[in-house]
């Protein structure tokens, strides 16, 4: 089945310090709700910011003598553009330099990258980016930030100082004269949805004569809280089902028999043949949506657990759950030998079926479901069973399309993946 997905990135806001505007002089507005945020620290300097987009919407490649967007002051946008499920991903060239001075001589900075929360959507959940250090042509070295938009923009919120060289583990990070180049990469994986979001960056070059280069130009009491989770429940999306024909067992993945072959599940835990945990998994080791619900097959009757107030891609997230543990109904008759349990005993699993939260699409309606179950009381609407997916193949395949989106992702996130 082809799911239309409308998928947008509206744009990247980059902003530079203004040493005209003074002293203590507010030096990165990306809004209204920075203006009282964004002061720096003295010894601000002229900061200049160019970018050029090599890949995605619009993307066109580098040439330095010819910049797509330029500015010498407190604000930049870059038009990304939207991307869709036939363009998903992009990536965008700054470069920060010094402007020269009547005699065209540099005074050395020491330059600082922090960014804002973004607006809390799914969108800024599930949306990839990665910042890295890189050469003139675009080639990405050493990572400065990597994660959901969310990850990045609490991991920057405070202020990072560059290192003009490229080498973060240089514990004697120089000082800028000339130009740092970074790449900012972005992928919007098995998003659904219509929303938009943005990517604030501000970068800060202060002085480094007679100056702490280690000291941070941003206050203190400029530094937002820790950003929101974005997470919405509009639509309760069923995105797969995996059937059951012999017991599961921890720690295998198994893709969905019928719908997305954009996910799989991960076993975590079993009871027998008549309990499982699990966690949603991405073919490509992206994020995830938070579950929604989970039914449970068992016999003749299902069992329905859904959403508390948590979010996650596992099934602790569910209600009424046991240790994570989805199971099976119970079996009040007993049944025949070899066809169901003993009375009082809870009958085998025979499926599963995932469904995960996502907003609405553009127009307002919800992704038409991939999987279905007469269990669930939807009925079943002619949809027959989906296209055979290997599950590996769709593993290599996102990450030949993606490599800096490696499989760390898990190790980055953690196992700790619930917010309330």
């Amino acid at each position: 089945m082809t799911l239309s997905r409308r998928r947008v990135l509206a744009a990247m806001a980059v902003a530079g310090s203004a040493g005209a505007l003074g002293k203590g002089a507010t030096g990165a507005v990306l809004g209204d709700e920075w203006r009282s945020a964004a002061e720096f620290t003295t010894g601000v300097v002229d900061l200049v910011a160019e970018y050029w987009r090599l890949t995605g919407p619009g993307g066109s490649g580098v040439d330095l003598d010819d910049s797509e967007g330029r500015v010498d002051g407190p604000r930049l946008n870059v038009p990304i553009g939207p991307l869709t499920e036939d363009e998903p991903t992009g990536s965008t060239l700054l470069r920060f330099s010094l402007p020269q001075d009547g005699e065209g001589v540099n005074n050395p900075a020491s330059l600082w990258l922090r960014t804002a929360c973004p607006a809390p959507t799914s969108l800024a959940e599930l949306l990839r980016v990665r910042l890295s250090y890189a050469d003139a042509d675009g080639v990405a070295g050493a990572e400065i930030a990597a994660g959901s938009l969310r990850e990045v923009a609490d991991a920057l919120r405070t202020g990072v100082r560059l290192d003009p060289d490229g080498d973060p583990t240089d514990d004697e990070h120089g000082c800028l004269t000339d130009d740092l180049f970074v790449l900012v990469e972005y992928d919007l994986g098995a998003y659904v949805g219509s929303e938009t979001t943005t990517l604030p960056l501000v970068a800060a070059a202060v002085q480094c004569r007679n100056a702490d280069r280690t000291a941070s130009p941003f206050p203190a009491d400029s530094i937002a809280e820790e950003c929101d989770v974005g997470h919405t429940c509009e639509c309760c999306w069923a995105v797969g089902k995996v059937e059951v024909e012999r017991p599961l067992d921890v720690g295998q993945t198994y893709p969905f028999d019928e719908g997305s072959d954009d996910y799989a599940i991960h076993v975590t835990a079993v009871d027998g043949d008549e309990g499982v945990a699990f966690e949603v998994v991405a073919a490509d080791g992206g994020p995830v949506p938070p579950l929604c619900s989970v039914l449970v097959k068992g016999g003749p009757e299902s069992v329905v657990y859904e959403r508390d107030d948590e979010w996650g891609p596992d099934t602790g997230v569910l209600e009424g759950t046991s240790d994570g543990l989805v199971y099976a109904p119970e079996n009040d008759k007993g049944g025949k030998p070899g066809k169901g349990a003993k009375p009082g005993k809870r009958y085998g699993i025979s499926h599963v079926l995932v469904r995960l939260c996502v907003p609405r699409l553009d127009g307002g309606n919800c992704p038409e479901d991939l999987a279905r179950t007469s269990a669930d009381g939807r009925g079943d609407d002619g949809h027959g069973r989906g296209t055979d997916h290997d599950w590996d193949d769709k593993k290599a395949e996102g990450k030949k399309g993606n490599d800096w989106w490696s499989d760390d992702w898990r190790d980055r996130r953690g196992n700790g993946r619930r917010t309330k």
